[in-house]
């Protein structure tokens, strides 16, 4: 097989600045008033503590919808349950909706075009609708999806057909809700190799490894953060046995306000798109 460059890129947080800015309180507590979940008494710290700490594993490593473990969580006994689950529905399309992948990472897809030794991946611990939004997003930047996901007998398949090599101008998409594991765990990344045809002779991995996201939200907190990456990079290492390298997208705290945000996460991103490319080139 070709020797190839194997370029890893997390999503919320990394390609996805808006992902995070949506669990910024006001937008928060916007949302969940415009989808009636407000109503069900669910405010912002209700959100952090009672919905996403307590279901976060069930929905980033299995298909079961974000929306329903949502509806499950907050439905009170006067309610009907369709209606709580129609309210959660709409609170996670409005998340889904707000995370875009910024235009400042078109630069770095539209210079990979002609970089044929490079196989992007975008790899992200995340929720079950993701997988679909998360191709959208690719597919308007001029590229194809290519979801890996685990069968019903845990073999890995490439939407829904047996792994194969990956036409040009494709990005491989692996997500820990179709995947059965999270990242940092050895399990994801074997399933990853198990679904790509190629055998890089170098890894080069962007992420923030979960420090971006609001410190609200658990998977922020810097002791998790720091595990999560040395047990992340690990994993990789060992399921390709390839020199990986690592490019920290970590945003510095405290956070300023949000037009001084998008002008140092765009900043920090063209820096991150020239350091990948001049790494592709040497």
């Amino acid at each position: 097989m070709t020797q190839r460059t194997l370029l890893v890129l997390d999503f919320s947080g990394v390609l996805s600045l808006e992902a995070v800015c949506f669990g910024m309180p006001d937008r928060l507590d916007q949302a969940l008033r415009h989808s009636g979940l407000w109503e069900l008494g669910v405010d912002g710290a209700r959100y952090w503590n009672d919905v996403v700490k307590p279901t976060w594993d069930v929905g980033s490593t299995t298909r079961t919808p974000y929306a329903y473990l949502v509806a499950q969580r907050v439905h009170p006994s006067h309610v009907a349950f369709d209606d709580a689950l129609r309210r959660a529905e709409q609170f996670v399309q409005a998340y889904m909706h707000a995370s875009v992948i910024d235009p400042v990472w078109r630069a770095l897809f539209d210079a990979l075009r002609s970089a044929n030794s490079v196989a992007p991946l975008i790899a992200t611990d995340h929720y079950a609708e993701a997988t679909a939004h998360i191709a959208q997003q690719i597919a308007a930047m001029g590229w194809r999806a290519a979801a890996l996901q685990t069968d019903a007998a845990g073999q890995v398949v490439i939407d829904g057909s047996a792994p194969a090599a990956f036409p040009p101008h494709t990005v491989a998409l692996a997500n820990s809700a179709d995947l059965g594991a999270h990242k940092e765990r050895a399990l994801f990344w074997s399933r990853v190799r198990a679904g790509l045809a190629i055998e890089p002779d170098q890894i080069l991995v962007i992420d923030d490894f979960g420090a971006n996201e609001h410190l609200f939200d658990f998977y922020a907190d810097p002791a998790r953060v720091t595990r999560r990456q040395a047990q992340t990079l690990a994993a990789i290492s060992s399921a390709f046995g390839a020199p990986t390298h690592t490019l920290p997208f970590i945003i510095e705290r405290p956070f300023p306000d949000l037009e001084a945000l998008h002008a140092m996460y765009r900043a920090q991103a063209e820096q991150t798109i020239r350091r990948v490319m001049e790494m592709i080139r040497a």
